[in-house]
């Protein structure tokens, strides 16, 4: 489909800038269970290039869950486009015109009241990009739940993960199928509900093999799907962007600030709060809005949190570590059984 070949090269430590604090923001103080719409009030005279507003949740009940503690043991070789045509990128890209008919690429999950965005936005982008790559003749939903429950080299299932090893699962073991929070979709339907109080966690889903009884498939193993290869993007802008054009969206992680969870609409600039923790979202495409440069994302936190789900966030600065950790992969269409590694 696209004249590129990827090859992959382990890189060093030394190759990527480190991040620290974004400039201008102040670290302020909030009581523990402050409404969004509290905290848009304080925020809203520093943000210039956002709105802040009134979501649905309180902000702790948005769950993270990305683990940025140590990424360079996590992330995966780096893969490196060895281009057989020269493009020129557009100034602006949006995955969903590009794909109409991948309709994954409209659809909003919500994480609920586990730290499950490193899974969800990790089987979001095999979900967008299998059906990308094979021109529509095929789609699949992955589902978080294999993930979670069976990626052990993960992380913690509900208590967070990392990206590099979710993608090396989709390779080497595969992922099944799945569907939202209560219903009869997939092999394993999302196994974790909203917080409906302050003080709740969800426990990790246990591993099985079998899928739900209502599905067509009884094996685990049968309906799994895999990826042909796995690998990081470099912590370049330029790279991320023809990543993203030529082979669909990618996985990325930042650092959450409390303000974050306020947004509306608008280019996300971090300008007021303390660090909730790191995250894990789906990176479809960029633009520029009122001269300031963006990413535009999916977020796992429902259709009614920001831009319907969506959200902007400044490019080309690793605002908030965001271009720090980006991780991307390619489908592999054969059998289980015609698979040799």
């Amino acid at each position: 489909m696209f004249r590129a070949v990827l090859v992959l090269a382990v890189v060093g430590q030394a190759a990527f800038a480190q991040y620290g604090r974004p400039s201008g923001s102040q670290s302020g103080s909030f009581p523990p269970y402050e409404a969004t719409i509290s905290i848009a009030e304080k925020v809203r005279p520093l943000a210039t290039t956002w709105t802040p507003g009134a979501n649905p949740l309180p902000p702790h009940l948005y769950r993270t869950g990305a683990k940025r503690e140590d990424l360079e043991k996590h992330r995966l070789p780096l893969g490196i486009l060895v281009v057989k045509d020269h493009i020129v990128l557009p100034e602006r890209f949006d995955a969903r015109d590009r794909w109409p008919e991948c309709t994954s690429l409209k659809q909003i999950r919500n994480q609920g009241c586990c730290g499950s965005c490193w899974a969800i936005s990790a089987a979001e982008t095999f979900t967008d990009r299998w059906c990308i790559h094979s021109e529509d003749k095929d789609q699949f939903s992955f589902g978080a739940y294999d993930l979670l429950s069976c990626c052990h080299s993960c992380g913690d299932g509900c208590q967070g993960g990392n990206l590099g090893p979710a993608w090396q699962f989709w390779v080497q073991r595969g992922v099944s199928s799945g569907g939202p929070y209560n219903s009869r979709q997939g092999c394993h339907p999302y196994p974790v509900d909203v917080c409906h109080s302050a003080d709740e966690d969800a426990d990790t889903p246990k591993c099985t093999r079998k899928c739900q009884s209502t599905y067509n498939v009884t094996n685990v193993s049968d309906d799994r799907r895999f990826g042909r290869v796995a690998y990081s993007v470099a912590q370049d802008e330029e790279r991320i962007k023809e990543e993203i054009f030529r082979n669909g969206p990618v996985q990325v992680s930042f650092d959450v600030y409390l303000d974050f969870k306020a947004y509306k609409t608008g280019v996300y600039r971090h300008v007021f709060g303390p660090m909730e923790g790191g995250h894990a979202v789906k990176m479809i495409g960029w633009g520029v809005e009122n001269g300031t440069k963006y990413w535009l994302c999916s977020n796992s936190w429902g259709e009614d949190w920001g831009e319907r789900g969506f959200f902007k966030i400044v490019r080309g600065e690793n605002h908030c570590g965001i271009e720090s950790d980006v991780h991307a992969g390619l489908p592999h269409y054969a059998k289980r059984d015609q698979i040799n590694y």
